[in-house]
């Protein structure tokens, strides 16, 4: 994780603590997150249209959580591919990009096209019996997040 980034992190870390600890005698309405570092692969197109992989790091919940952060170029890397794939403006609403995460293969993808994606190496947890999840990847603070759509993670990440 670059340095400017993990420092950020580790911020919002004791950030999220000192915060649940003010609140948890009056009401415990906040809740804790883990940041797990981990590794991920975006995978997309070149300008000649061959498959390129950049390794990524990124940091990802506990197992029952269903969200991962990682840099902001990533974030634009893959809203632009997606708009310049699919030839649509994805502006309806700057700060989000709908997406789909594959459990099959681990990954987060646009519905309408293959590529870019971001693999990541567990499993998050299914919202149903398919093997997709829908999921969003957020564009805001000093980071990108995605989570799957439904769950607590959702959007609250404003980092």
């Amino acid at each position: 994780m670059p340095p400017r980034l993990a420092s950020q992190f580790h911020l919002a870390r004791t950030l999220s603590m000192n915060v649940n600890r003010l609140f948890l005698s009056r009401r415990a309405f906040l809740s804790r997150r883990a940041f797990h570092e981990a590794k991920a692969d975006f995978i997309t197109l070149d300008t000649n249209g061959s498959l390129t992989t950049r390794k990524l790091d990124i940091f990802i919940g506990d197992p029952h959580e269903a969200y991962i952060i990682f840099n902001k170029d990533i974030g634009f890397a893959m809203k632009s591919a997606i708009a310049k794939q699919t030839g649509t403006c994805l502006a309806s609403d700057p700060e989000k990009v709908p997406l789909t995460f594959f459990h099959g293969s681990r990954h987060f993808a646009h519905s309408a096209v293959p590529y870019p994606r971001i693999i990541i190496q567990q499993d998050l947890p299914r919202q149903n019996a398919a093997d997709t999840s829908p999921a969003t990847l957020w564009l805001w603070g000093a980071s990108r997040s995605i989570a799957l759509d439904g769950t607590p993670g959702r959007g609250s990440f404003r980092l």
